[in-house]
């Protein structure tokens, strides 16, 4: 009897286990519904907590959407920091258009350049991957202060309309077809600082 309640709880776990999503199996993933949290192949340079965080240069340089639009994406996209600018803090002002929370739990925002008409994408970490990263503290404060300037995300897009001064590490994601991407793949990933210059709480 001892036997066979031993070899029913042994089939009970392992179905649980087979049960769960593939990405909560995998190393160094969190699953969380409705989606995976933590983890893929470029999550680490998405939260500054790959092995080439510390060669970021923390002091920002100014720039603009219509620079970064300029620059030449790299032929492969890899998880290592391959160009300089991976490698960089820019700080830029422009309009958020709107705003989302992804399904692994970042704020998404859609930026916009009046002078250029162009548009770019940032990302704000979920704060529950970035225990290993470097300048945890302005990234979990970045988020803090969007999130109590602007109002919390929700998984649809809310229009925003308010100008902002953004920091962030220059990240080329290789997908180009999503809502406000550049056509380069550059985007600002994690947003290391951010502050409200007109709506989202300033001048109404």
């Amino acid at each position: 009897m001892r036997r066979l309640t031993f070899v029913a709880a042994l089939a009970a776990v392992l179905a649980v286990v087979a049960a769960a999503p593939a990405g909560a199996r995998d190393a160094g993933t969190t699953a969380r519904a409705p989606g995976t949290w933590c983890g893929g192949t470029l999550w680490k340079l998405m939260t500054l907590s790959d092995a080439k965080r510390w060669t970021v240069y923390p002091t920002p340089i100014r720039t603009s959407i219509a620079a970064i639009a300029n620059l030449t994406a790299p032929r492969r996209i890899i998880a290592s920091r391959t160009t300089s600018f991976e490698r960089q803090v820019w700080s830029l002002t422009a309009v958020i258009e709107r705003y989302r929370v992804q399904s692994n739990g970042e704020i998404a925002l859609e930026l916009y350049d009046v002078p250029s008409a162009l548009y770019m994408n940032a990302y704000m970490p979920n704060p529950q991957c970035v225990a290993n990263a470097s300048h945890r503290s302005e990234l979990l404060a970045a988020r803090s202060a969007f999130m109590k300037a602007c109002g919390a995300p929700t998984a649809a897009w809310k229009l925003l309309g308010a100008t902002a001064r953004l920091s962030g590490i220059g990240f080329w994601n290789p997908v180009k077809t999503t809502l406000g991407a550049l056509g380069n793949g550059a985007e600002l990933r994690p947003v290391t600082h951010f502050e409200p210059l007109q709506g989202c709480g300033r001048y109404g």
